[in-house]
């Protein structure tokens, strides 16, 4: 599975450490149309998915982030000390993983977790990402 984690979401600053799990590439975002940002993406062995997803659950800061795992079929999205699982197209986990997001204070706009299949960011407009990307 491909992971998303954002730098500034961690306690420490540091994406957790796990047997094969191995980070692909670091850029710069912008969140929220206006925050910089550091994603870190990383692949993540699909039995060890379940496992990182909690340990990313556990080094999340308490309020405003979270984290996923993706594939073709489901997403695991790891929020403040929980896990939510969704299937692609299972609009009820969705909704679940959006209420928990709301609780812990991360907007609506960046929960766009249906989409997220096709667009790794769907809240970005292109430009603020093609300039993001740039710097």
């Amino acid at each position: 599975m491909r992971a998303i984690v954002i730098t500034e979401s961690l306690t420490d600053g540091q994406v957790p450490q796990a047997p094969g799990v191995s980070e692909i590439r670091r850029y710069r975002h912008l969140l929220d149309d206006r925050t910089p940002i550091e994603i870190v993406e990383l692949t993540v062995p699909a039995d060890q998915a379940p496992a990182y997803a909690h340990q990313l659950a556990d080094a999340l800061l308490p309020r405003l982030y979270y984290a996923h795992l993706i594939d073709e079929e489901q997403m695991l999205v790891a929020f403040p000390h929980t896990v939510v699982r969704i299937r692609r197209g299972g609009e009820r986990a969705i909704a679940l993983a959006q209420s928990i997001g709301a609780l812990v204070g991360i907007p609506a706009e960046q929960m766009r977790f249906a989409e997220m299949w096709d667009t790794d960011h769907p809240d970005a407009p292109a430009t603020a990402l093609a300039e993001a990307e740039r710097s």
